[in-house]
């Protein structure tokens, strides 16, 4: 059984260079050469070393090049400079967390046409550049992105592509914590607790606010539906006249505080407010811990480039990362004995439906 690369070079006839290049998926070998390279490669049960690769290949570096770093690719719809918040503060943390494990990061805007994907995708290939991030793609009815996957190890921040669908990926664990704050606001007192979501933001979280309050609502025995109607003040407010909540789990809460002064509700006398985004606000709820998706999405993609895995994955793998609880100022009844200091929701301070009780992968 091959071990090393000089004996898979005698089995192929090839020059030892030409099967390492192959097997890295490197220089100018063609693709036929590649997979006799590879199918020699899993029949003999060859294993390659990430950790000895990596050192090798900072040794055949000249002298004045060994600081040589490796560029990602922060892939966008929106500029960074002046662009959207969220997406700042995880290019962010994806920044600090790549210059710390050898890396750069490059900013690169993704187009709507199908052709300029492909011409970003080898523009990427002729810069040498391997791995991409992927920043949610949320301004297109249907996001799509058409690359050549085969040459790139890539990682979705979030889940909102629908092609291609198997990328490995980072995210909130957003339908685990909204069961827990469906079941911690019915803890404190609530007794009418009702769900107001944008439509496309529940479009875009594959349904995760309606499915998780829908199962909330079986085991609770609440009958509230979920406001579904058009996203005006005339329909919240027939909605609200009709069920009477006493808190509201929204996402956008700018635009349910607008509605809620012009009925002359105040927040959080007459009805108090639970975000699933509160951002730098004083508002109640979960604050994503925006840094740390991107940095999580550069440590999974330093395995994958590490192991030399490009290309879609047949079985995707998914790392989350937990948000931030804040008791805020919008809850008339506070939260603020199940959160600790930094944050953390304090499970042993709860008895209710708590992420103990499951194992995520």
């Amino acid at each position: 059984m091959a071990s090393t690369i000089r004996e898979l070079a005698r089995q192929t006839g090839l020059s030892v260079a030409t099967v390492s290049l192959a097997l890295r998926g490197a220089g100018r070998i063609s693709a036929a050469t590649q997979a006799r390279v590879q199918a020699a490669a899993k029949k003999a049960g060859y294993q390659p070393s990430p950790l000895l690769a990596k050192a090798l290949s900072m040794v055949r570096q000249p002298q004045g090049r060994r600081n040589y770093r490796e560029t990602l690719a922060f892939i966008t719809e929106f500029a960074i400079k002046g662009g959207a918040e969220f997406q700042r503060r995880i290019y962010e943390g994806a920044v600090e967390r790549a210059h710390k494990v050898g890396f750069n990061i490059e900013p690169f805007l993704l187009a709507e046409k199908p052709a300029e994907h492909r011409q970003l995708g080898r523009m990427l290939r002729a810069r040498g550049i391997r791995g991409l991030i992927i920043m949610p793609r949320l301004a297109h009815r249907v996001p799509r992105m058409f690359l050549q996957w085969e040459h790139f190890a890539a990682v979705e921040i979030g889940k909102t592509l629908w092609t291609p669908r198997n990328l490995h990926r980072t995210e909130r664990p957003l339908y685990y914590e909204l069961l827990e704050a469906y079941h911690l606001l019915k803890r404190v007192g609530y007794r009418r607790v009702g769900l107001v979501i944008e439509p496309t933001e529940d479009k875009n979280r594959r349904g995760v606010y309606t499915a998780s309050y829908l199962l909330w609502q079986q085991r609770s025995r609440q009958s509230l539906p979920p406001y579904a109607g058009a996203w005006t003040l005339e329909g919240f407010r027939n909605w609200f006249e009709t069920h009477r909540p006493d808190v509201l789990v929204v996402h956008h809460a700018k635009s349910v505080q607008g509605w809620l002064q012009a009925m002359g509700l105040k927040v959080p006398a007459d009805v108090s407010l639970f975000s699933s985004n509160v951002g730098e606000t004083r508002l109640s709820g979960l604050r994503a811990d925006l840094a740390g998706l991107g940095s999580s999405a550069v440590e999974m993609l330093s395995l994958l480039l590490d192991r030399n895995e490009l290309g879609l994955a047949p079985r995707p793998r998914c790392w989350e990362v937990e948000d931030y609880w804040q008791s805020g100022e919008t809850l008339s009844r506070s939260i603020s004995n199940y959160i600790s200091e930094d944050g953390t929701f304090v499970l042993g301070r709860f008895t209710g439906h708590t992420t103990s009780e499951k194992t995520r992968t």
